[in-house]
This record gives structure tokens, C-alpha cells and sequence, in this order.
């Protein structure tokens, strides 16, 4: 102790003044150790909490008492760790101070000071800002913890003094504010529960009443990103106080209307978060209210999206949707059509000028109403994304409608083409065409995915196959004949991806159709994808993502397809596998080992025909890309392939079609054909160890690593044989990370995807 006082203390006062310093890098490393440091002491003393806590057979208790530098008992622990923080209480206190002078800005906030000292809008992220905030952040997180009450007490002191004392309009700083109200919003869920609901109450009065203060838009403008960024990091306070929480979404509403750059895209995105955090509330008569909220919003949803751009009025409806999606089922569907009345009759109307007239393609010459249709289209879609099947009363409304537009957006744009070529792709008519048929197949797609389930179907009264019969065969027919028929570059990717959707939800009906699809989309599209490795990077990696699903869910269904179309089915797989580009390539070998491994699981008369025309050109080719160097990435899967190959051999599974003699001498042959530097002993070593290893999969792996570091080839390509364990180890320790952080309270963001599994908290 005598050492800590003599000596670090003073070092440690030393490296405040240091990050007190101007140069960024320098202030990055002062960041880490304080980050460092912090955690260590808390670590330190919850160990001896534990401890304690152990000893007196209790289990150890939550980080949550405001202070960690007392604990209940008085014993020896308890007794070195308040003598520690006393010690250390005057520089931890020197470093909030300046962590919180010299914030990061968060992602979530849109705007900020340039250079010249204006507000503009963020226009993208600075990942270097980012990694400094994270680490900024955990240490305040770790700092809140030892001493929640001296962290309190300079927030609220710096936000007066800063901000509201008399005389300090003179020297006004944005920056200053900024940085305070995200070290405000950084350090959600470190304090027990009482104290951030009389912190966080204290600090939104403060900036509201600052908010009124202050004249001009530009500091109008950063009042408000402050409020909403702070509020959008406390949802459990908000959930905890209707009254509060009504107060901010109408702040929120009111500054919708602000157009200052960046201002409404925060208000929107602030309210979609604060809508899926606290979504019971709004659908459920609080206290002193006539009606829920959802109700009383429907009345003013027009003025409240009056000034929104169109990609923030579906930001909006998709937070109204999770408002939707905590009604009871029963109401889902009356509150969803009372919400999205607005643009139904919008829809009407786009729908009486153009269907109804003698030439609706003349109607949709008129960019305004594409630009209508589209909109209506994505704002659908956002709902149906919230809310799932609840909406196909909804869709129903306007289904056929929507696939009349389509077909007549498909026709002029497959007529147009061929009379003058691709270049009027670049038109602006035909890009906005483009875009309502993109939306129709998302919007389908969407519906499909959340909707075409047993237990979200019979939500709403109904079953898979009554929805499959609604809303599929009028779909397939336009959509695979205008891909068919339309030229490569006016083909949608978003085709694909619908399909493979279709596959795995509606799989028994879409299996009849298998046979269709692949003659109206599969061929046509390998021809667009199989010249080179670059062209139709989307179309690509949707084609694979619909084999995987045909694969996974409509299996039975490939072995009735002519045999051309089988052939097409095997070669695509391979070409995939050969890929210069590891995402492709790997969904090539998954999809050809989940292929292989139903297939044997079936009947002897369906893969003994299929090994006795296949099985050489599998085994040539999967060898040849797991001994080639430029597609060691996928080495597990290769490796595994091979091994379901030989193991079909070694098992007696095609005795009379393939032989164990012959494999071997094949892939003999093979092998000493394509490394003629072995010795033919090698060789057969080789060919002779892939079969009597075939049965431990371990060892077989072993020995393929074994084989292919003797290579020559391989020499400087050893490591890469190891990098999916490598790859394993990460990703275990990266879980048992995230599992321990959790235990932080405060520690993992309010809106991290680990906390999605989390119990929804509403007390309604």
C-alpha cells in the first residue's frame, strides 16, 4: 500500500495530465490503459465480493449498488478493497472527468461540428471515431461501477455549469454538449435501477429546458440530436414511466418536422428503437389515457410524416408495426388496416387513373406516380416485416392489382429493350419501373418468410397451404416468364431470392414447381454466370442461396427433373466450388455435402444411378480444388466431401455399380497423374489410408493434412490447413466474451443483438 501511494499514484495522476493532451494517438493509448485499468479493479474487487459472498454461503451479488468501494460485512476482502479505491478515488475521478470532456461520437448520432465549427450531417461513418467510443465507453461503463455516484455528480454539475448558468450563451459550444450527452448515453444500465431514473430525469429536464433556450436552427438542431440520442439509450427507464415516455415521442414527432440536415433521420431512427423496446406500452390503455396510443397516433400519422423523405416514412411505419406486433391477435388486423388507411386510399386512386384507364402504361409514364406506387409498396413491406401474417388481410386488399402493375411495368420494360438495348436501363422511367417490381418481390418475400408458418398462420385463423393457394399461383407465372424472357442485364436478382424463400416455407407446393423453375430461371441464369467469375455478382449469390434451399427443403423433387437439368444441377455445384471468391465457393461445397448426405440417406435405386454417372467427375474435381492452393479456405468442407465419396465406397454402398477396386485404382491413377514428383509408394500409401481411415473422420481429416503438406504445391501453404480450427477457437472465445460481458451490467448496448434473446420487460 505504502508502494501505491509513493509510486503509482502519482504515475497514474501523471498519465491524466498526459490524456489531457491534444495528440490523438497518444490519447488513443491513454484510452486503453484507462480501459484496462478500470476493469481490472472492478474484476479485482467482484472477486473479492465473491468470495465474501461465498464464504458467508450466499451467491455473489449483482454490480448494481452504486458503489464498489464499501461492501456489507467489514471483513479483511472488503476492508483491502475500500482501502484501495480510497487510494485511487481522486484519479479515477480526474479520468472520468476527462473521458467525458473527450467523448467519441456514437454511431446511432447523425450529426455533428465539422472543421469550421457547423453542424452537418454525419454522411458516413469514421470506424477510427467508432473503436475510440467502444473503448471510451467500456471504460466509463467500469468507472460508473466503482463509483456511480461520483460519475452522477459530474454529469449533472458539467451540464449546469456548462450549459445553463447565466452567461454562457456568450460561449456557447456544441461540442461540448455533444460530448457530454453521449458519455450520458454510454454508460445505460451501469446504475441501479432508482438512481438512473433520478440521473436520467434531472439531465432530460436540463436539456429540455435548454432546447427552449436556445435560438437558431443549427443549435436547435443539436439540442435535440442530444435528447434523442439519450433517451434512446435508456428503454428501461422509458418503459418504467408512460408518462415520460408519451413526453418524448411527441418530442420525437415534433422534430420530424425539423429539417435541418439529419434531424428527422434521427427522430426516426430514434423511434423505431424506442418502439421495439418498449412496444406493450403503446398498444395497452395506460393510466389516465381514453384510448391506447396506437389509436390516439392515428388520427395525426399524416402530419406526422408530412415532412419526412420516403426511406424515413418507412422507418416510421415500421416502428408503428412493432407497436402493432404487441396487440393482442385479435386486433392486429383492424389496427394494421387503420393505420396503413392513409396510403390505401392513396392506392385507390393510383389504381382508378391507371388500371382502369384504357391505357394504363400511358398513366405510369408519369414518374410522381411511380414514385407513389413504389412508396406505397416499401411502406407494406416495412409493416409486414413487424408484423407478419396479421397483414394478408392487407396484402389481399391489393394483391392482383399489384401483380396487374407488374406485369405491365415487366412488358415495357422487355419491349423496350428490345427495340433499343440496354441502354434504357438508365432511364429514369425504367429505373423507377425497376423499382416497383424490386418492391413487389420483396414485399411478397417478406410476407412469405414471416407469414407461411404453422404457428404465425394459425395466429390469424389459417393454415400454410391456405395462404400457398392465395397468394402463389397468381405470382409464378409473371414473375418466371418476365425473367425468362427479359435480357440478362434487366433481369431482378430479388427473383432468386423470393424463390428461395418460396422453397423453404411453402416447400410441398413449390416442389410441383421445380420442374418450372429450373426451365424458366435456372438456365438462363447459369448462362449469365458460368463466362466468368465477375459478372452478376448478385444474381450469383442468390442463384446458390436458391439451390441451398431446393436442396434443403425440396429434395425428392430433383431426381424428376429431365436429366439435362440434373447435369445442369451437378455442374453449377461444381462451378461453384471452383469459385475464385471464398463466399461462393463455400456455398458450393455446403450445398454439395448436404446433397450427398441426403442422397445416401435415401433409396439404393435413386444414388446408385446418380454415383454411377457422377461419382468419377466428383471425385476428380473435388480433389483437384483441395490440392490446388487457391481454395484452401474451404479445406474442411473439401476434405469432407472426399470423405463422404470414399466412405460410400469403403461401405459397401455401390459394390455392384462401383467397385472398391476400381475407385482406387481411379484415384490412383489420378493422383500420380497430377503430381508426378511422388514416388508410385507415396501414392499408394496415399489412396490405400483415404479408405482405412474412412470410417474415423479425425483421422481421415489428419491424414488429408498429412498428404498435402508432403506437396511441394503446399510448402508455404501450411498454416491454411489449420485456419478453420483457427477460425473454431475465435468464435469460442468471442461466445465465451460475450457471455461474460453480459454478466456486466451496462456493459453490452441496450440494442446489441446479444441482448435480443433477452425477456421482454414491459410491466403493462
Amino acid at each position: 500500500m505504502e508502494a501505491q501511494q509513493t509510486y503509482m499514484v502519482p504515475a497514474l495522476k501523471y498519465l491524466v495530465r498526459i490524456s489531457m493532451g491534444t495528440n490523438e494517438e497518444t490519447f488513443k493509448i491513454c484510452v486503453e490503459f484507462w480501459q484496462t485499468f478500470s476493469a481490472r479493479i472492478f474484476l479485482e474487487i467482484q472477486q473479492r465480493r465473491g468470495q465474501q459472498a461465498s464464504a458467508a454461503g450466499n451467491a455473489p451479488p449483482l454490480l448494481l449498488d452504486g458503489t464498489m468501494g464499501t461492501a456489507a460485512g467489514g471483513n479483511a476482502a472488503a476492508d483491502a478493497a475500500a482501502a484501495k479505491m480510497k487510494h485511487y478515488s481522486p484519479v479515477l475521478s480526474e479520468v472520468r472527468r476527462v473521458l467525458i470532456s473527450k467523448m467519441a461520437k456514437p454511431p446511432e448520432v447523425t450529426i455533428k461540428e465539422n472543421e469550421e465549427g457547423h453542424i452537418v450531417r454525419a454522411e458516413e461513418e469514421d470506424t477510427d471515431e467508432i473503436a475510440l467510443y467502444k473503448m471510451i465507453r467500456e471504460a466509463l461503463i467500469y468507472l460508473t461501477h466503482l463509483d456511480a455516484n461520483n460519475m452522477e455528480t459530474i454529469m449533472l454539475h458539467r451540464l449546469k455549469q456548462e450549459c445553463l448558468m447565466e452567461g454562457t450563451a456568450e460561449h456557447w459550444s456544441p461540442t461540448v454538449l455533444n460530448r457530454l450527452c453521449w458519455a450520458i448515453g454510454s454508460i445505460s444500465g451501469a446504475m441501479h435501477e432508482g438512481n438512473e431514473k433520478r440521473f436520467l430525469v434531472a439531465v432530460i429536464r436540463d436539456l429540455l429546458s435548454l432546447c427552449e433556450m436556445k435560438r437558431g436552427k443549427e443549435n436547435k438542431a443539436v439540442v435535440a440530436s442530444n435528447i434523442m440520442y439519450v433517451v434512446g439509450q435508456y428503454p428501461r427507464f422509458l418503459r418504467a414511466h408512460w408518462k415520460f415516455l408519451k413526453t418524448v415521442i411527441f418530442k420525437l414527432f415534433e422534430f420530424m418536422h425539423e429539417t435541418f440536415p439529419g434531424v428527422q433521420e434521427m427522430a426516426v431512427d430514434t423511434f423505431l428503437k424506442i418502439c421495439q423496446k418498449c412496444k406493450r406500452k403503446f398498444v395497452v390503455q395506460q393510466q389516465g389515457e381514453q384510448c391506447a396510443f396506437v389509436e390516439e397516433m392515428i388520427s395525426h400519422i399524416a402530419q406526422d410524416i408530412s415532412e419526412l423523405e420516403h426511406l424515413q416514412v418507412c422507418t416510421y411505419f415500421e416502428a408503428v408495426g412493432h407497436m402493432i406486433s404487441a396487440a393482442p391477435p385479435d386486433q392486429r388486423e383492424m389496427l394494421v388496416a387503420r393505420i396503413l388507411e392513409l396510403f390505401n386510399e392513396k392506392w385507390r386512386k393510383v389504381i382508378t387513373e391507371s388500371l382502369s384507364a384504357g391505357n394504363p402504361l400511358e398513366a405510369l409514364q408519369d414518374q410522381q406516380v411511380l414514385k407513389d406506387i413504389s412508396l406505397i409498396l416499401r411502406v407494406n413491406e416495412r409493416m409486414v416485416s413487424a408484423v407478419g401474417a396479421a397483414c394478408h388481410s392487407q396484402l389481399s386488399l391489393f394483391y392482383f392489382d399489384m401483380l396487374k402493375i407488374y406485369k405491365v411495368c415487366s412488358d415495357f420494360i422487355s419491349h423496350t429493350t428490345a427495340q433499343q438495348g440496354s441502354q434504357v436501363m438508365g432511364y429514369a422511367h425504367v429505373r423507377l419501373m425497376r423499382n416497383i417490381k424490386r418492391d413487389t418481390l420483396r414485399l411478397v418475400q417478406t410476407f412469405v418468410d414471416l407469414a407461411a408458418t404453422e404457428q404465425t398462420a394459425q395466429e390469424v385463423g389459417l393454415t400454410v397451404q391456405t395462404l400457398a393457394q392465395r397468394f402463389i399461383p397468381p405470382l409464378l407465372e409473371p414473375v418466371l416468364a418476365d425473367y425468362k424472357s427479359n435480357m440478362p442485364q434487366a433481369r431482378d436478382a430479388e427473383v432468386l431470392d423470393l424463390l428461395a424463400t418460396l422453397a423453404m416455407r411453402l416447400s410441398e407446393p413449390i416442389s410441383q414447381e421445380v420442374g418450372r423453375i429450373f426451365d424458366m430461371v435456372f438456365a438462363c441464369t447459369c448462362d449469365m454466370i458460368k463466362g466468368d467469375f465477375q459478372s452478376y455478382p448478385d444474381h450469383r449469390a442468390k442463384f446458390y442461396g436458391l439451390l441451398k434451399a431446393i436442396n434443403s427443403h425440396c429434395f425428392q423433387a430433383l431426381f424428376y427433373l429431365p436429366e439435362a437439368h440434373l447435369k445442369l444441377y451437378v455442374d453449377s455445384l461444381i462451378w461453384a466450388m471452383k469459385h475464385e471468391q471464398p463466399q461462393v465457393a463455400d456455398s458450393g461445397l455446403q450445398i454439395l455435402s448436404h446433397f450427398l448426405e441426403r442422397l445416401v440417406a435415401g433409396p439404393p435405386q435413386v444414388f446408385v444411378g446418380f454415383f454411377k454417372q457422377y461419382y468419377f467427375i466428383l471425385l476428380q474435381d473435388v480433389l483437384g480444388v483441395l490440392t490446388d492452393t487457391f481454395h484452401k479456405s474451404g479445406f474442411k468442407l473439401q476434405q469432407h466431401i472426399l470423405l463422404q465419396l470414399v466412405s460410400c465406397v469403403e461401405g459397401g454402398l455401390l459394390n455392384e455399380a462401383l467397385p472398391k477396386q476400381r475407385v482406387m485404382e481411379f484415384l490412383f491413377d489420378l493422383v500420380g497423374k497430377s503430381f508426378p514428383t511422388l514416388h508410385r509408394s507415396q501414392v499408394e500409401i496415399f489412396v490405400l489410408q483415404c479408405f482405412s481411415r474412412a470410417r474415423q473422420p479425425a483421422e481421415f481429416q489428419q491424414h488429408i493434412r498429412d498428404f498435402l503438406i508432403t506437396l511441394r504445391e503446399w510448402g508455404s501453404h501450411e498454416d491454411a490447413l489449420y485456419e478453420d480450427d483457427r477460425k473454431t477457437a475465435v468464435q469460442e472465445a468471442q461466445t465465451a466474451e460475450t457471455t461474460w460481458r453480459m454478466q456486466v451490467p451496462g456493459l453490452v448496448p441496450q440494442y446489441d443483438p446479444a441482448r435480443a434473446a433477452e425477456a421482454d420487460m414491459d410491466d403493462v
